[in-house]
């Protein structure tokens, strides 16, 4: 049962009481899982998810297989947002990328009550222009930035996103999503603990100095950090 007093997904937190007393019916609360792919590349954009503790990334892909993140979307937003923009189907996919749970809402139940224009609408278009700018920088940072200072990046606004200071992953998984490989990302990463901003064992990133992993990455971080509501 939806609870708007004890919803932790931002947009879900900021409805009206009629919205919330339309939307509630519908909203069902699943548990995601470290790697699930939630949506494919080219999917029906059949519900929306509005991540709670959960974590997404937005990966996009090649015809020859290659892949890099494009974006995260934690509890700051809503996954699927692309059908308020007259999408039919996903253009990339989405993984879990922190497990935990959120919010399934039928697409068009979401999109019947955008139509409206109230808050739930206002609260949509605020996280797709933060998140427009999170991807547009993101392009940036991958063409002119080290992989040092993109996998910092990315450290950090998994931080941003995560109810504690781990971040579980595996080395093959982050080089996913910085696109890179597991050799480079394991020195990147190694260069980072021996700085002691983090520390690293058995798939589990734990932030030890955030003020010190900061100063590894680019300014992107800032740009992307003040756009959002986290």
């Amino acid at each position: 049962m939806f609870d708007p007093n004890e919803a932790r997904n931002h947009i879900l937190a900021n409805l009206t009481p009629d919205e919330t007393r339309r939307l509630s019916p519908h909203l069902k609360y699943i548990d995601t899982v470290l790697g699930e792919l939630l949506l494919n590349a080219g999917d029906p954009i059949e519900f929306l998810f509005f991540p709670e503790g959960a974590m997404g990334s937005i990966v996009g892909v090649t015809a020859r297989g290659g892949s890099a993140e494009i974006g995260l979307i934690g509890r700051e937003g809503v996954i699927g947002a692309e059908v308020f923009l007259g999408a039919e189907r996903m253009a990339n996919h989405v993984s879990i990328q922190m497990p935990d749970g959120g919010f399934k809402l039928p697409a068009e139940v979401a999109v019947r009550e955008f139509q409206f224009g109230g808050r739930f609408q206002q609260n949509v278009l605020r996280f797709i222009y933060r998140h427009l700018v999170q991807v547009s920088q993101t392009a940036v940072c991958n063409a002119l930035h080290s992989l040092e200072e993109r996998v910092a990046r990315w450290m950090l606004m998994c931080h941003d996103r995560s109810p504690d200071e781990k971040i579980r992953l595996t080395q093959e998984f982050l080089a996913l999503m910085v696109g890179s490989t597991r050799q480079s990302v394991s020195f990147v990463a190694s260069t980072l603990q021996e700085a002691g901003a983090i520390a690293y064992s058995r798939g589990v990133i734990r932030i030890s100095d955030r003020r010190r992993l900061e100063t590894f990455a680019c300014d992107c971080y800032a740009v992307m950090r003040n756009a959002q509501d986290l």
